[in-house]
């Protein structure tokens, strides 16, 4: 495979698929012509090969040619446009090989009336749905999410299985094909509980509008005594009213889903969480059906026990900055079913 990207949901696509087995060559441009994440970013030193191409020389042009030829897939996240003003488009590798999966991956699109747009993470967020459905008040503005979701899981995840599933489609015929990946329409796919909901009776969901949005206390956030967060995801009956007995609170079960009675259950939850440190809540309250888990800081994720006995993190080594830790594949051998 080869993977024409440095950043976004391209280089999170070819990361997630060289976990899973696949050999990929990174073509950079030479160096200090442009710019590449951190030597941490992305998977890095997990087996990656990296070469540096020109692609505005001729010389470099072939060389190119010559490594697609050998690869089954190729991978790239110029704008529209560029990768044809180059010579490397669908229809130039093509003609070397008819055998590749050519994936574009973008953030609006090749086509469409935003496909010319420069953007990133949030500007893909925003025109897919999920901007307009966070914060916790409709006049307060949309909430900035701490993650890439539109790069990881809108982009990178959907090329992936898009992928996946044209090399499966080229065993049984022979052919390889052109995928045109929009970031944008990956984020609408992560956005369809709303948006069919939305096209079939005609009702909006934003913020605090509905069960997922914030409207009810049984899903939501909590202070506790030490500062720290608990999260309460508590939406069957029974998970709520074990919640309620369990903060001494039992006679509010019954109102769960009772609108008028919101702002009673939230201000009863936030006066009981904070009686006591979070650790100490979710000790008591996970393990007995409340739907219940802390909210944790990035250092206390790399640190959570759960996700170590798992084996979320592995080990890693760049040539300059040594060995260090960063988060594993999906899928590790030792978990596949």
């Amino acid at each position: 495979m080869i993977d024409l990207s440095t950043v976004g949901p391209a280089s999170r696509c070819t990361a997630a698929l060289r976990d899973l087995g696949a050999t990929v060559t990174k073509v950079l441009a030479p160096e200090g012509k442009q710019i590449e994440p951190p030597f941490f970013a992305y998977g890095a030193g997990r087996g990656m090969t990296t070469v540096r191409v020109d692609l505005k020389s001729d010389e470099g042009r072939d060389r190119f040619m010559d490594l697609a030829a050998e690869s089954d897939v190729l991978v790239e996240s110029y704008r529209p446009g560029v990768a044809k003003r180059l010579g490397i488009d669908y229809e130039s590798v093509r003609k070397i090989t008819e055998r590749i999966v050519y994936v574009s991956i973008s953030g609006y699109g090749q086509g469409g009336p935003y496909s010319a747009w420069a953007g990133h993470d949030l500007n893909y967020l925003a025109v897919g749905g999920f901007l307009g459905t966070q914060g916790r008040r409709p006049d307060a503005g949309p909430a900035i999410p701490g993650a890439t979701i539109a790069d990881g899981a809108g982009g990178g995840l959907h090329a992936a299985l898009s992928l996946c599933a044209a090399l499966f489609d080229r065993e049984r015929t022979g052919r390889g094909t052109y995928l045109d990946v929009s970031t944008t329409e990956g984020v609408l796919h992560l956005m369809a509980l709303f948006v069919d909901e939305y096209l079939a009776t005609g009702r909006e969901t934003g913020p605090g509008t509905s069960l997922l949005t914030g409207k009810y206390a049984c899903y939501d956030v909590y202070e506790c005594a030490d500062g720290k967060w608990i999260s309460v995801g508590a939406i069957e009956p029974q998970f709520f009213a074990n919640l309620c007995r369990a903060l001494g609170r039992e006679e509010l079960a019954p109102s769960q889903m009772d609108d008028a009675r919101q702002d009673e259950i939230r201000t009863a939850f936030r006066e009981a969480f904070r009686e006591r440190p979070r650790d100490e809540w979710v000790h008591e309250l996970a393990p007995i059906d409340t739907c219940v888990a802390p909210v944790l800081s990035i250092a206390e994720v790399s640190r959570d026990e759960h996700l170590n006995a798992r084996g979320a993190f592995v080990d890693a080594e760049h040539p300059e900055h040594g060995a260090f830790r960063q988060v594993g594949p999906v899928l590790a051998g030792g978990k596949r079913a």
